[in-house]
């Protein structure tokens, strides 16, 4: 075994993740992406002397990335080494980020410069205003700012200090839409965070009643009692929920061997449970005043608890769809979730999950949730091990939830 195989990690221990980065509209532009050992959270991979470009590319190419972030840029963190040995990518596919504890100096600086005049996307991370900073604020493209580490004043200070140079602000750990619209008012132009799956609760405001039809709907869509025959009437009540049911169980997505031309056909097709989340699902996508980036979210989350649900119970799986997607509904009506539900027919253990994250369908909502935000440290492993899943199974999971949402629906 030489050197390079001694230090390189073992892939089925790594876990892949991604963050999205949006701009002012709240448009996906870029996603971040990050490689955890999931035996110690605390060490990116990319970390360390062991981060050789070689392994970037062996990471890149194990896990698929470029199905990841389709045709977005990928924010891949860079430590020195990194920075002196770029790997062979498209340089107008991925943005170098440089992490905060590399040492600035002569060297570095002419590092950078080289990278600069080769038409690399340079980001720096975790903006520390001193004399050493200073030095390649002139060679980098996006200077990433938490927003967590700086109260409102020293915000906008920094924003006024960095206004002089040739650069894009990156706003870092948003969490809020308070937040978020306080930094785009100071001007920056990109945004990472989750604010985006928190509610814009304001107090004394109502559920408009065209909102609460579509709670209702769901909330019908959703009873256990719902019989096929029901469930048929109800969707088809709705002319483009129909049509937009159709549309999708004979897409791609679903590979079918012949056309599904009724709702029946699909009901007998699919199950009752799968076409009820499908049904769900649309319903919460046609609600023109949320962002693309939410629904995708939603749909993606959902998908991950149906297929990790999947690998434990096939019986589950439907419901755990149900339980992914009805897990953002705060964000969809800007409500308090436990008020949302309350008003729908749920079983209790339903119930348990989206508002502890207990029993079996809340611990796998858990574990989504944490790789949505690379929280590797905090998924239940007991419970995962306990069901015979690997970290290889979450990829497979993450990465045919994300490619299932990409497919068109034709």
């Amino acid at each position: 075994m030489d050197e390079q195989d001694s230090i390189s990690p073992s892939y089925e221990k790594i876990i892949m993740a991604r963050q999205p980065i949006f701009d002012a509209d709240v448009n996906v532009v870029a996603y971040e992406l990050l490689f955890r050992d999931c035996t110690d959270n605390k060490i990116d991979i990319l970390d360390g002397d062991s981060a050789t470009s070689e392994l970037l590319v062996n990471l890149y190419t194990h896990f698929d990335a470029d199905e990841i972030v389709g045709d977005k840029k990928a924010f891949i963190n860079f430590t020195r080494k990194l920075i002196e040995e770029p790997p062979p990518f498209d340089k107008k596919g991925f943005v170098i980020e440089v992490l905060e504890d590399i040492v600035i100096d002569d060297a570095l600086v002419k590092h950078l410069t080289r990278l600069s005049e080769e038409n690399y996307t340079i980001a720096l991370d975790d903006f520390v205003n001193n004399e050493l900073s200073h030095l390649i604020l002139p060679l980098v493209d996006i200077v990433k700012i938490d927003v967590l580490l700086l109260n409102d004043h020293e915000l906008e200070e920094h924003v006024q200090l960095l206004r002089k140079y040739d650069l894009t602000l990156l706003a870092e750990k948003v969490e809020t839409h308070e937040m978020y619209q306080r930094c785009c008012q100071l001007g920056f132009e990109l945004f990472q965070g989750y604010f985006l799956s928190r509610p814009q609760i304001i107090s004394g405001k109502k559920i408009p009643a065209s909102k609460l039809l579509v709670i209702e709907l769901l909330g019908r869509l959703q009873n256990p009692e719902t019989t096929n025959i029901e469930l048929e009437a109800l969707i088809g009540r709705d002319p483009v929920l129909s049509f937009q049911l159709l549309k999708l169980v004979n897409s791609v997505r679903y590979m079918l061997s012949h056309k599904i031309e009724s709702l029946a056909a699909a009901i007998t097709y699919l199950g009752l449970n799968q076409v009820r989340s499908l049904a769900s699902l649309l319903t919460l996508s046609n609600l023109s005043d949320k962002p693309c980036a939410l629904k995708d979210q939603s749909a993606i989350r959902a998908k991950m608890c149906e297929l990790l649900g999947a690998k434990i119970s096939k019986t589950e799986a439907s419901s755990l769809f149900s339980v992914g997607l009805l897990s953002t509904l705060d964000a969809y009506f800007d409500q308090p979730l436990e008020k949302i539900i309350a008003s729908m027919p749920l079983r209790e253990d339903l119930v348990d999950a989206l508002l502890n994250q207990t029993g079996f369908y809340g611990e796998v909502l858990r574990v989504v949730m944490c790789l949505e935000k690379a929280e590797i440290d905090k998924m239940n492993w007991s419970f995962l091990s306990d069901n015979n899943i690997t970290p290889e199974d979450i990829n497979e999971v993450y990465q045919e939830s994300i490619i299932w949402c990409q497919a068109p629906s034709v």
